[in-house]
């Protein structure tokens, strides 16, 4: 996929690409004689990319903070609270507590003389293919499947060859890749230089609690240092992350009570370690239209990608109160997204419940 290290946004820059019409070769900053170019008059550069995906990465903050929740699953690590039971984390919809766990999976075939390249593990591996994750190793971005498809007992991962150049040709790229329909040419890459990994919720790692010094409890770490468990997350309303965090040890893929070494019956503080995130109707429109008003750069000669961004960033003659207002700003994307999240963000008296 088109790939960056700034930001690491849920929307990925393939989805961005897709739903913004703009040909996959011409992103990918490659020039393939054989694609419709849809008015394209020029390929992307990395420096635009790696825009594009900063400002997906913000437009997705702004709304998790606006909405009460992230938009597609996210993993939120060490989130810190005074210990309460029950207590409500900052981020609603919690799929479970844990984080990102990956395991390397050897792939029993490849073919990447073709386009798409393929590469074929054995479903056994995964859950589902939703776990599918694949990495460039060298760089340790992620390139984005273009689609997995169920043969046998396999999965058989399809890629597109333009979303394949090595980071290096892409990370200082100002002219056009020529497409070589001789794969595997040099600047590509071959399965040797990706790793593929089974990505999901490891619930081993989910709480730690925290016991300060206290007359009353003599925790066992010294005056003012405290003392840490760690504890296991019990999820009483997902929709708000309602939970409940107990005192426990982990052991062979399972949970057990805990105990304290001293006669403390709840803890000071406790980091939080969980995966959250919800994706309610249109949300990928409302990202994208955010993130478009936070690009500095022109339209790039891309018919339909050039409208939408048009669209988004214009500022209307006239204005009324309410848009002035606007805390995201005056263009019409900033409107358009702020209107969305007020429309399903999680109210107070909703995450009191």
């Amino acid at each position: 996929m088109a790939r960056s290290p700034y930001g690491t946004p849920f929307l990925t820059l393939d989805m961005y690409r897709r739903i913004s019409h703009i040909p996959r070769c011409v992103f990918n900053g490659v020039e393939n004689p054989d694609e419709t170019t849809a008015g394209c008059d020029r390929v992307f550069q990395q420096w635009q990319r790696d825009e594009i995906s900063q400002s997906l990465y913000d437009a997705g903050g702004l709304l998790a903070d606006e909405l009460g929740y992230w938009l597609g699953a996210h993993y939120l690590v060490d989130e810190g609270h005074s210990f309460t039971h029950p207590m409500t984390l900052n981020y609603g919809h919690i799929i479970g507590g844990g984080i990102e766990g990956l395991t390397e999976v050897t792939p029993s075939a490849s073919d990447f003389t073709t386009d798409p390249a393929t590469i074929t593990v054995a479903q056994a591996d995964f859950t589902d293919e939703t776990e599918i994750k694949i990495v460039e190793t060298s760089s340790g971005l992620q390139i984005n499947v273009d689609s997995v498809a169920e043969v046998g007992t396999d999965y058989v991962i399809s890629i597109s060859q333009c979303k394949l150049i090595e980071w290096d040709d892409l990370e200082e790229q100002i002219v056009a890749i020529e497409y070589d329909a001789a794969f595997p040419a040099a600047i590509w890459l071959k399965l040797a230089d990706l790793t593929v990994y089974r990505s999901y919720l490891d619930t081993s790692s989910q709480a730690t609690i925290t016991f300060g010094p206290s007359c009353v409890c003599c925790c066992e770490d010294g005056a003012c240092t405290g003392t840490d468990y760690t504890g296991c997350v019990y999820v009483m309303k997902p929709e708000i992350s309602k939970i409940s965090v107990s005192i426990a040890n982990y052991s062979d893929g399972s949970w057990t009570c805990g105990s304290l070494s001293c006669g403390c019956y709840h803890g000071d503080k406790v980091k939080v370690r969980y995966k959250a995130g919800h994706e309610p109707t249109g949300w990928e429109r409302a990202q994208i239209a955010l993130a478009n008003t936070f690009l500095d750069f022109p339209p790039c000669g891309c018919s339909a990608f050039d409208y939408r961004m048009n669209r988004d960033r214009n500022i209307p003659a006239v204005l009324t109160r309410e848009r002035i207002e606007c805390p995201w700003g005056l263009t019409d994307g900033a409107w358009f997204a702020w209107k969305w999240a007020q429309a399903r963000k999680h109210i107070p008296a909703f995450m009191a419940g």
